[in-house]
């Protein structure tokens, strides 16, 4: 199966949306850039994933380590569109709050 690579577009006003494949293998190359478009600027953030493909666990690390640095910020940070598969993965090991 080949993958789609992870790709930003933060031109939305406060919203970061990413598409491509969020997996063990595009998740390493996507975590850095991520953190920095979500908080290059002050104020509440929104990461869409609305455009995203296939997910495993590394999407919902990926997602927590957001979560982790919006919180050391003091940021308020909303996921939005998540993939049915990542809610899956949540469910499974207890997460709340990631399903749509």
């Amino acid at each position: 199966m080949k993958l789609t690579a992870a790709k930003l577009d933060s031109s939305g006003e406060g919203v970061v949306k990413v598409s491509g494949d969020l997996t063990f293998q595009t998740v390493p190359a996507l975590r850095e850039p991520l953190l920095q478009a979500l908080f290059a600027e002050a104020g509440a953030r929104v990461l869409d994933l609305g455009d995203v493909g296939r997910v495993d666990s590394s999407a919902l690390s990926l997602w927590l380590v957001c979560r982790r640095e919006a919180a050391r910020r003091d940021v308020s940070l909303t996921l939005t569109n998540p993939p049915e598969d990542l809610c899956s993965i949540a469910e499974l090991v207890g997460l709340e709050g990631v399903g749509g």
